[in-house]
């Protein structure tokens, strides 16, 4: 994706994550938080020209998806990295820049509750509730301020 189009997904999913209740709706209120976070992240390594943006997507890094030859076919390639799904593990941790790392550990915080939180036994609570709220608006600061820094290039 380009940097626009991580921008208007953010907006459009942040007017419906702002209708769920994040205790009662917490699993697609969560999603809609690691999503976003991460749509904010990718916006800015594309924007600070770490990462490629163009219409590819990411399938399983360093494997991405775009559009075939013929109309309504998909081609699996591999290639250098473009949308990230997740800011964990060396190579990826490598690629990020230090301007981007309060995002990088507020995206590393949200991840830190994933798996106990949607598959555990993790009470679903305020300050649980809380703790992604702050790591989430955390990112997205950060993210929004390199990006205004870089000049929000959008691509095409």
């Amino acid at each position: 994706m380009f940097v626009d189009g991580h921008l208007e997904k953010i907006e459009r999913i942040e007017r419906q994550r702002a209708t769920l209740d994040p205790i009662a709706d917490y699993e697609l209120w969560y999603f809609a938080s690691l999503m976003n976070g991460m749509h904010a992240m990718n916006a800015a390594l594309h924007a600070l020209g770490a990462t490629v943006a163009e219409d590819c997507f990411a399938h399983n890094v360093p494997v991405y998806v775009r559009a075939g030859a013929e109309p309504g076919t998909w081609e699996a390639v591999i290639r250098p990295f473009g949308d990230l799904e997740h800011v964990d593990g060396a190579d990826i941790m490598a690629i990020i820049p230090d301007a981007l790392a309060p995002a990088r550990d507020a995206l590393l915080e949200l991840e830190t509750v994933r798996d106990p939180g949607l598959r555990g036994d993790l009470e679903i609570t305020v300050a649980l509730a809380s703790k992604v709220e702050a790591a989430y608006g955390a990112c997205l600061a950060n993210a929004q301020a390199v990006i205004a820094k870089a000049g929000g290039d959008a691509g095409p």
